[in-house]
């Protein structure tokens, strides 16, 4: 046969069944590429969704300026008296993904990991305007000042004790402006304390208050005390509630009373002494600070007519809260003449896993979510358990039995907050269920879709709770909207800042003369100087005005602990030390301008994290 013959009889067996080997290797190599490509494509497409959600989260709290928190810390799970509480723990840096140390038994792990350490949001201004009503309410003028928080869920006691109004206050407070305080020692007694004043011993723990005549009155003190443990002190920092008694008929003189430490579940009136806890060594200066309780009412009781300072709780797992309609357009006394009467709230971020976002319902009524592929109660998660729901308010509450949470409201997968009325439509599996407003709705979970069955949704502005697969979290880092100089660097709270004044004021010139050291939870955040002097290399003194800084996220450590700083030769390159010999202080007028909206996600198959961060400058308006 010819070489033209062979070609026209085409190929033989052997090569056919080559040529077919060879195309099902490449055929096989080309599927095993798939899972990582459709992998890669959906990550790509929830990033860019992550994006355009914090976009929006950003404009949302910029729109919410006059309201935005005075600082949002993080929290260590502690054992105080034999009881779970939460407490401030400025040792954690907003970098710190792992899980919290010594985790007390009983608290789930997702809730002191990750960004979940840093979620207590402090000072939160609620601006007391035109009073409203809630829906169905024959009285619509009078009925009270409707308030949502920025962020929700809160985290709440178990179910049983949220009717107390003593377990309340360890997880939410709102209370007025903040008091003037003197330091002095308790032997004197200023009985004519004004209502808008208090006095502190630091040595003995006291703290001087001023009571009211005929009817009791709280008051909010944060504080940190020292702790004698053999050479050295530690520290721990406070958030307790002092009730005094009417004094009718005798004249509400100022009194002397101790500072105290909570017992979870007690009274304040049964709180512990601070000065009674074992290796009490003083409270640290300049660490306190003292403001009006409002009263929180029962959801059936009478506003008082006298008495501006209350507050009902409407919805506690969203954070919906209703201030008496009195305190509109009131003022209250303080030791420059009036100012109006405002609310600030303490509160703490149950889950920032819980995506949160704010949308308005639109006339096809199908509202599009940000991400897809939301978690759905009774889904497989990646530690293959099954998936329980938001668990609303339930940080410390066990889990129940699976038929229990079928249809339980606390175990929602999604949940439409209006933000109007406050009223909530709880979702699980896609129906709408019990303990919120029984109107018709579906979810697709996978394409991130909401669609109303009811056309009086259309144009509601409301708020969507849920979670998506991957765990993705959404979390927001605030600087402190303020920052006091301290006297002492041991112990300082999250709102201070310290600088070597005696190294200075010797004119040393080591590193640490010239730099401003803040706890770990302030690392990475932008703060400015309103006004500060220092010395550069030649020996001359300069004086610099509304200097912005970065603080590091690098630690020195510092008198035994770990702190991040502010340098002044981020701004000026020749500079040596701090010059308080000028004007007796080297700085005036610290304050955090910085506010970040944090995305984190895990990789799946690996679990690794993944973190993106969106920075902006903003400050709460004043």
């Amino acid at each position: 046969m010819t070489g033209r013959d062979r070609i026209r009889a085409g190929a033989s067996l052997v090569e056919v069944l080559v040529a077919v080997g060879v195309l099902t290797i490449a055929i096989l190599a080309f599927i095993r590429l798939y899972p990582s490509g459709f992998l890669a494509l959906k990550r790509s497409g929830q990033s860019e969704a992550a994006t355009r959600l914090a976009q929006r989260e950003m404009e949302r709290l910029k729109m919410r300026r006059e309201s935005l928190p005075y600082a949002i810390a993080p929290i260590r799970y502690q054992v105080v008296n034999g009881d779970v509480l939460m407490e401030l723990d400025p040792t954690v840096s907003p970098d710190d993904l792992g899980v919290q140390p010594d985790l007390p038994n009983g608290v789930p792990p997702e809730y002191a990991s990750g960004v979940n350490r840093m979620r207590r949001v402090i000072g939160e201004r609620a601006t007391l305007g035109l009073p409203g009503a809630l829906p169905g309410s024959m009285n619509q003028i009078t009925e009270g000042i409707l308030y949502t928080t920025t962020f929700a869920p809160i985290a709440l006691p178990p179910e049983p004790l949220r009717n107390n109004p003593n377990v309340m206050a360890n997880y939410l407070q709102v209370y007025g402006n903040p008091m003037r305080r003197f330091v002095m020692d308790s032997d004197y007694q200023w009985r004519n304390l004004q209502v808008f004043d208090y006095g502190i011993d630091y040595e003995n723990g006291l703290i001087l208050l001023r009571p009211l005549r005929n009817r009791p009155i709280s008051y909010k003190v944060d504080y940190t005390y020292l702790v004698a443990h053999g050479d050295h002190y530690d520290v721990r920092q406070v958030s307790t509630v002092i009730r005094l008694a009417p004094t009718a008929p005798n004249p509400p003189y100022a009194v002397w009373v101790p500072l105290t430490v909570p017992v979870a579940g007690e009274p304040p009136e049964n709180f512990q002494p601070v000065n009674q806890m074992p290796g009490f060594g003083g409270i640290v200066p300049d660490s306190d600070s003292c403001a009006r309780l409002f009263e929180m009412l029962n959801a059936n009781a009478s506003w008082d007519p006298e008495y501006p300072y209350q507050y009902k709780v409407v919805n506690p797992l969203l954070g919906t809260l209703m201030f008496s309609p009195h305190a509109s357009g009131a003022y209250e006394r303080y030791w420059r003449g009036e100012r109006p009467l405002n609310a600030n709230i303490d509160y703490t971020v149950q889950d920032w896993s819980i995506i949160s976002e704010e949308l308005t319902v639109p006339t096809s009524l199908r509202l599009r979510l940000v991400f897809t592929d939301l978690k759905q109660f009774g889904d497989l998660q990646n530690d293959q358990t099954l998936y329980p729901g938001l668990r609303l308010g339930g940080d410390l509450t066990p889990l129940p039995s699976p038929d229990q949470m079928e249809g339980n409201p606390a175990h929602a997968d999604v949940v439409v907050i209006d933000l109007i009325s406050g009223q909530s439509v709880f979702i699980q599996k896609g129906q709408a269920i019990r303990g919120g407003l029984n109107t018709p709705v579906s979810v697709d979970y996978g394409a991130g879709i909401i669609e109303f069955g009811d056309r009086a949704w259309a144009g509601r502005k409301v708020r969507v709770l849920y979670k998506v697969h991957d765990n993705w979290a959404m979390s927001v880092q605030k600087a402190v909207q303020r920052y006091f100089i301290s006297a002492a660097l041991v112990g300082m709270p999250i709102d201070a800042c310290w600088y070597d004044f005696e190294g200075a004021y010797n004119r040393e010139t080591t590193p640490r003369q010239r730099r401003l050291y803040f706890n770990k939870s302030e690392a990475g955040k932008t703060i400015q100087i309103r006004e500060y002097w220092y010395q550069t290399r030649d020996g001359a003194i300069r004086h610099g005005t509304n200097g912005v800084f970065r603080i590091s996220e690098a630690t020195e450590p510092v008198d035994g602990g770990e702190y991040v700083y502010v340098d002044l030769t981020q701004l000026h390159p020749d500079a040596v030390r701090w010059a308080p010999e000028v004007t007796g202080t080297a700085l005036r007028g610290v304050q955090g301008l910085s506010l970040k909206v944090r995305l984190t996600y895990e990789v799946t198959g690996t679990g690794r994290p993944v973190r993106l961060d969106f920075d902006q400058v903003l400050s709460r308006a004043e």
